[in-house]
């Protein structure tokens, strides 16, 4: 009884953490692959 309450309650919050670590990696890599590309533009 415990384990399945304790299943419900962490599954969601450890899908949202996950979510959220994506979502981090893949804004950091957009923010940097922009910053690249504007130093390049701004080199030529």
């Amino acid at each position: 009884m415990m384990d399945s309450a304790s299943e419900l309650l962490g599954n969601p919050l450890t899908l949202l953490i996950e979510r959220l670590v994506y979502l981090s990696i893949g804004i950091f890599f957009i923010v940097a692959f922009y910053r690249g590309v504007k130093r390049n533009l701004e080199d030529k």
